[in-house]
């Protein structure tokens, strides 16, 4: 008998072995939960709260940095997007999609409610980090995401449910029932990117993970091969005439391969800015002149490498995190970007409106004098002084990259500097870092809630 993608998903998350908690784990968790407490303070959590004040709901699932305890759902929905909302949060090289931003909103709430231990929170959280990908290659990814998916909602919604049948060792027959109320709730358009929509995107995919998995356990079904039906996900997100027989074979690969195709952001900035970024700082030690005496700023990258990316001159702070010339011009002149980078007065200043209109951009399979990059993510960018002195960097591998990953000093410094601007004390931040490095928790997840939960 042939097994069906659904098959071999349901078979790689009610098996899949015990893990330790590896470094690439650990990192993820810590960044994640860092990026999230100043997320708390933007304006879509603002919305979110708003809305969540006309029906309160009560549980044992902590909000990340809060006293209150609300349902799985409710806190996967706020933690999700709260981690999502500055765009600081890990992606994967490989293909466009941020995992972390799904996966440990959901599995938390989830195993908060339902007395998880912290060995099956990292066993269901490589499940997800494996699913991920290897869905995310059998759309395949290079049809779904130029269509205007945004694959941390659509596939996340899968990814995190297989997770969570991992997590919560539900039966063979409901895991299929949640995937299959999972894949009919996928949803999320590349067109929401540089609003308040694009964040909520990852907390709605964490949180309908947690509801497809209540859902089946109360007895509601769906099409056990949902997956696979000539009208289900991956024939509407997907490709209807891809053979995908070796997803079985994927999900095993990137069990164990996932942490090495993972980027820790340096940047609060769309990934797809990075490179660029990279190449920009790089190139501005070796400026002769003041950085504010160029001409020109050339940035040619794959043709695919704009697909994330917003056009046209930027008209607030989360625009600004989606366009390349915003990005590139405020590197230059300040040498760093951080939270700070993307107020709405910073992208709008009209020095800064100017200097952007000097950023031209453009795409090809390869750099001219690169044939070997063709097909190959990269950005070649050539900055053009006053004085007609021209500096040129080509960029492959991002900082933070697992081929060039930050330190765990540098993943630490990052969380503090996140926690800060959350207002969180140095003390209170400290404590909460040495919890989080602790990861898992020996029996239960309730020392690990005790330091995520702060009063106001």
């Amino acid at each position: 008998m042939v097994m069906t993608s659904t098959d071999a998903l349901v078979e790689f998350a009610t098996t899949a072995s015990r893990h330790a908690a590896t470094p690439a784990v650990v990192r993820t968790f810590v960044d994640t939960v860092g990026v999230a407490l100043p997320g708390y303070e933007t304006d879509v959590l603002e919305a979110l709260r708003r809305w969540a004040a006309a029906s309160p709901v009560g549980g044992d699932a902590t909000v990340w940095g809060h006293d209150e305890g609300t349902s799985a759902a409710r806190a996967a929905l706020f933690n999700g997007t709260a981690a999502h909302a500055l765009d600081f949060d890990d992606a994967a090289p490989s293909m466009p999609m941020h995992p972390s931003a799904v996966l440990w909103p959901a599995l938390l709430a989830w195993g908060e409610v339902h007395g998880s231990n912290g060995t099956a929170l990292v066993q269901a959280f490589i499940v997800g980090q494996a699913a991920f990908r290897a869905i995310g290659e059998a759309l395949p990814m290079e049809e779904h995401y130029p269509r205007g998916w945004h694959s941390t909602a659509t596939v996340g919604r899968i990814a995190a449910t297989a997770a969570l049948i991992s997590l919560s060792g539900i039966d063979r027959g409901r895991a299929r029932h949640a995937l299959g109320v999972a894949a009919t709730m996928a949803g999320g358009s590349i067109a929401n990117f540089g609003t308040m929509t694009k964040p909520l995107h990852a907390g709605l995919a964490a949180q309908d993970a947690v509801v497809a998995m209540e859902l089946a356990l109360a007895g509601l079904t769906a099409h056990e091969s949902q997956l696979d039906h000539p009208k289900g996900f991956f024939a509407l997100f997907g490709s209807s005439t891809r053979a995908r027989d070796d997803l079985a074979a994927r999900l095993d690969w990137w069990r164990a391969e996932w942490s090495e195709d993972l980027s820790v952001k340096q940047y609060p900035s769309c990934y797809g800015t990075h490179r660029a970024i990279d190449g920009v700082l790089d190139a501005r030690d070796s400026m002769d002149l003041p950085v504010a005496e160029f001409t020109s700023i050339d940035v040619l990258v794959h043709p695919s490498g704009l697909d994330p990316l917003i056009g046209g001159t930027p008209t607030s702070g989360m625009e600004g995190k989606f366009s390349l010339p915003y990005t590139l011009v405020r590197a230059l002149m300040d040498g760093h970007l951080g939270l700070g980078s993307f107020d709405d007065g910073a992208v709008t200043d009209p020095v800064m409106v100017e200097r952007m209109s000097r950023v031209s951009v453009r795409t090809a399979p390869a750099p001219v004098d690169r044939p070997d990059l063709d097909g190959e993510p990269y950005a070649e960018v050539r900055i053009t002084g006053t004085d007609g002195a021209t500096v040129v960097r080509v960029v492959t591998v991002t900082m933070g990259d697992a081929r060039k990953p930050l330190t765990d000093a540098q993943i630490d410094a990052k969380f503090m500097s996140c926690a800060e601007a959350a207002g969180w004390s140095a003390s209170e931040s400290t404590a909460l870092l040495s919890r989080l490095r602790q990861l898992p928790a020996p029996d239960s997840l309730s020392t690990l809630r005790d330091a995520l939960r702060r009063a106001a």
